[in-house]
């Protein structure tokens, strides 16, 4: 399948300004930077998400995109001025596993904070590869002094009161990881298991075991994404059903033609309504003369 090249923009959502945030702009006086992304729980209040030290992206939950622009915030301690400023940034070769032109575009290192303005945004641009279905790739970021600011807090102490989310309580706030990869787990709702006691261990259910061509097939079929299999909501058992029927049929119209779906380790694709048994592991054998 050909993926249309789409450019999908990450918010780290900036929230209001609290008491919290004014009293780090005013820390000590010190006009400095520090990397101030929060995240946290979806059922907790995004006011008190706690400050992290890393961002993950993954590229499964984004459909077809083969970019991404992850914006990460930066904010100011001191006082507001009434002139512009930048900050710099650049990538941190202690932590970053990622190539540049490979895994992601060259990063703008000078970013302007505009005057009455006390953040900015650092637009880092990353490239959906291969590998990433392999494994994590990371690109470290790293803020640098220059003539406007200093590094406000390198010993960052987790704030009082946010909490919403996973705390770190310790980090190094002009340090930031963007973890991304494109790997494929077993979704929210998937209604099949790997091996079944009752047939001898082979895959069973409506859609048998779990893997990424197995998925990308069904959502190529229904016009689907990696993010409706999350919820009952997107997935609700009506189509579930229409689901095993469409792609059980598929499959032994393809078996009938001479042109077996198979899985990477050579066993034949189950879904159940398909008059065979696949076993994870075990390819499978033709027939003597199913080819003739």
């Amino acid at each position: 399948m050909i993926m249309k090249r789409i450019l999908y923009y990450i918010w780290i959502l900036p929230l209001m300004l609290s008491g919290c945030e004014k009293d780090l702009m005013d820390y000590e006086g010190l006009e400095g930077v520090y990397f101030a992304v929060q995240w946290g729980s979806s059922s907790g209040s995004e006011r008190t998400w706690p400050y992290q030290p890393f961002t993950e992206v993954q590229f499964m939950q984004l459909g077809n995109a083969d970019t991404a622009t992850v914006d990460i915030k930066v904010m100011v301690t001191g006082s507001v001025k009434d002139y512009d400023r930048t900050f710099r940034v650049e990538v941190n070769p202690d932590s970053t596993t990622a190539v540049v032109n490979v895994d992601y575009l060259p990063l703008e290192n000078d970013i302007m904070i505009g005057a009455g303005e006390y953040m900015a945004m650092v637009p880092v641009r990353l490239i959906r590869t291969e590998s990433l279905q392999h494994g994590e790739k990371v690109l470290g970021l790293k803020l640098v002094e220059n003539q406007y600011f200093k590094l406000a807090f390198p010993e960052w102490d987790a704030v009082k009161g946010f909490t919403s989310g996973d705390v770190r309580e310790h980090f190094d706030a002009s340090l930031h990881e963007i973890r991304f990869s494109d790997m494929m787990v077993r979704p929210t709702v998937w209604i099949g298991t790997d091996s079944s006691p009752y047939y001898d261990g082979a895959e069973s259910g409506s859609w048998g075991a779990f893997s990424r061509k197995k998925l990308e097939m069904i959502c190529e079929r229904f016009d689907l994404t990696y993010n409706d299999f999350m919820s009952t909501t997107t997935m609700p058992s009506v189509l579930q059903s229409l689901i095993t029927k469409t792609m059980s049929q598929l499959l032994i119209d393809r078996y009938n033609a001479k042109d077996p779906v198979l899985e990477d380790d050579g066993r034949l694709m189950y879904f159940s309504g398909c008059p065979w048994a696949s076993k994870i592991g075990v390819p499978w054998i033709p027939d003597e003369g199913y080819y003739d």
